[in-house]
């Protein structure tokens, strides 16, 4: 599983298994992230803050598989 993130003025936007994912740097760059289905906006914010991409994205990754694919139509 890979998550396709997006270039341009998009970078921070990504999809994966039918889930859009939306990556946020804060202050000192550490990185947050939103889960987004095609029926709820930001069905899941990230309570915890990430000091790097790398473990953002392990957390990205262990979310969407704990959810499974997205009930999109």
């Amino acid at each position: 599983m890979k998550i396709d993130w997006k270039s341009g003025s998009a970078f921070n936007h990504g999809y994966i298994d039918g889930y859009r994912v939306e990556r946020n740097r804060g202050m000192g760059d550490k990185w947050s992230f939103m889960l987004s289905d095609s029926k709820k906006q930001y069905m899941y914010v990230s309570a915890y803050i990430y000091p790097n991409k790398e473990e953002l994205e392990e957390a990205i990754l262990k979310e969407i598989k704990k959810r499974g694919p997205a009930n999109n139509p």
